[in-house]
């Protein structure tokens, strides 16, 4: 089941990118912004999957941990929409969204490498997709509204780990006789 999970994650992350870079050329894209928002419904999707698949664990600290993760990707989308159809990108769902992906992320990520279902770098891939995205963030931060091309260099980062997590879940072979830790 982790195959078609990890597929869904790869396929999204490309269709994020795609986005991106749409957006980039013309900031008013609703195309741009159109992908990137099913990216990241597809990223929830398969951070749903996860946790549906047990790779976490099957315990209360996961089933949070994924929970509030995939919920957060669901609210950046949900702002997406709702900036395209009012034309204000002043809304909740955006820092919503973001504190979601930061809470949700680093318990989902202590959750995925602590069950050892995943193995190898696959294990891994988790910590540096949140480690990644705590290091976009900083750069937004720090960049304001002027965004330079130089700085995409961290979204693509954080692309190449959400792409590599679903590579690593779509190739998961667990580990012999390992059972996924519950908490």
């Amino acid at each position: 089941m982790t195959k078609v999970w990890g597929s869904v994650g790869v396929a999204a992350a490309l269709l994020w990118a795609a986005g991106i870079l749409i957006q980039y050329a013309d900031a008013d894209s609703k195309p741009g912004e159109l992908l990137i928002d099913v990216g990241f419904i597809g990223i929830a999707a398969m951070i749903a999957g996860l946790l549906a698949a047990g790779v976490a664990g099957r315990g209360v600290f996961p089933a949070v941990g994924l929970s509030v993760w995939s919920f957060g990707h669901l609210s950046i989308a949900l702002g997406g929409f709702v900036e395209m159809a009012t034309g204000n990108a002043d809304n909740a769902f955006y820092p919503l969204g973001g504190l979601a992906q930061i809470v949700g992320g680093v318990l989902a990520a202590v959750a995925l490498a602590r069950a050892g279902v995943l193995t190898g770098w696959r294990r891994w891939m988790p910590v540096a997709w949140v480690v990644t995205y705590l290091g976009v963030f900083a750069t937004l931060i720090t960049a304001g509204d002027d965004v330079q091309a130089w700085q995409l260099a961290p979204f693509g980062l954080w692309l190449a780990t959400i792409a590599l997590t679903g590579v690593a879940a779509a190739t998961a072979t667990p580990a012999a006789g390992a059972v996924a830790r519950t908490a």
